[in-house]
C-alpha cells in the first residue's frame, strides 16, 4: 500500500478518536486482513480483523436472505462496552470499540463519515 494511502487511512482513524466515546478503532479489509489500527497493544489484532470481517458478512448475508434491505451495522454490546462494524465500501469494514454509555447515534454519524472516506481512498 502507497505511503500516501497509509497516511490517509490513519488520518481517519485520528477522526475517530476525537469522538470521546470511542477508544480504538480499525479499517479491515472484507478478507479479515488488518488494513490500519489503533487498537490497544494487548488486543490480537489479526483476530480483531478477521472477526469483524466474518460478523459484517454475516450480517450481510442474513440481511439479504431475509430480505431486509441493505446491511447498515453490526453492534455488539458486551459489560464493558461496544463493537460497532460497519461496511466501508466494498473493500473494508471500519470497526470501533465504543465507551460502555457512549452516545451511539454520534458514533453512528462519525463512521458513517469516516467511512465512505475510508471507501474513497481504497476504491
Amino acid at each position: 500500500m502507497p505511503e500516501e494511502t497509509k497516511v490517509k487511512l490513519e488520518n481517519f482513524l485520528g477522526e475517530l478518536s476525537q469522538t470521546g466515546d470511542i477508544e480504538a478503532s480499525a479499517i479491515v479489509r472484507r478478507d479479515g486482513l488488518m488494513i490500519a489500527s489503533d487498537l490497544p497493544s494487548k488486543v490480537d489484532a489479526r483476530t480483531i480483523a478477521a472477526m469483524a470481517a466474518a460478523l459484517v458478512g454475516t450480517a450481510e448475508t442474513t440481511s439479504g436472505e431475509l430480505a431486509r434491505g441493505n446491511f447498515k451495522q453490526v453492534i455488539v454490546e458486551s459489560e464493558l462496552g461496544k463493537v460497532v462494524s460497519v461496511g466501508a465500501g466494498k473493500l473494508a469494514v471500519l470497526v470501533c470499540l465504543v465507551k460502555k454509555n457512549g452516545n451511539l447515534g454520534l458514533v453512528l454519524l462519525t463512521m458513517e463519515r469516516v467511512g465512505k472516506k475510508v471507501e474513497g481512498v481504497l476504491e
